[in-house]
């Protein structure tokens, strides 16, 4: 069975290999992770991920405006962007809903939760 591709986009390394080290422990996904958004349609054009999980609060573009020019860009609009962040507020939420993001998950991140949303998110992909 061909694993699925998940891009991982946070600017924290301890916090990436924290995603990392709960992804590759399910042996179902090939991980590509990154700690910064430049180049980036570039990088999802060559490694093709299945989903992106996409911290907010990033140096540069923040991950709204990057989740933005993802979802305005035919060649990877179709890839479902989860969004990261500290910020757990209703504001922030709607925010990444309204740029297009597939889902938000609060840090921390809960490792069940996380399998678990990645898991519905996957499966719903035919």
């Amino acid at each position: 069975m061909e694993k699925k591709k998940i891009l991982l986009v946070d600017d924290e390394v301890v916090f990436l290999k924290f995603l990392d080290s709960i992804l590759e422990a399910t042996g179902k996904y090939e991980i590509m992770a990154l700690l910064n958004t430049d180049n980036l349609v570039n990088r999802i054009s060559k490694f093709k991920p299945d989903i992106i999980l996409l911290d907010i609060i990033m140096p540069g573009a923040n991950g709204i405006e990057v989740c933005r020019a993802l979802k305005n860009d035919p060649a990877v609009k179709d890839i479902p962007v989860v969004m990261l962040s500290a910020m757990d507020r209703d504001e922030e939420r709607l925010k990444a809903f309204k740029a297009g993001a597939y889902d938000f998950i609060a840090k921390p991140v809960k490792k069940e939760d996380l399998l678990n949303k990645i898991e519905l998110i996957l499966g719903s992909q035919k």
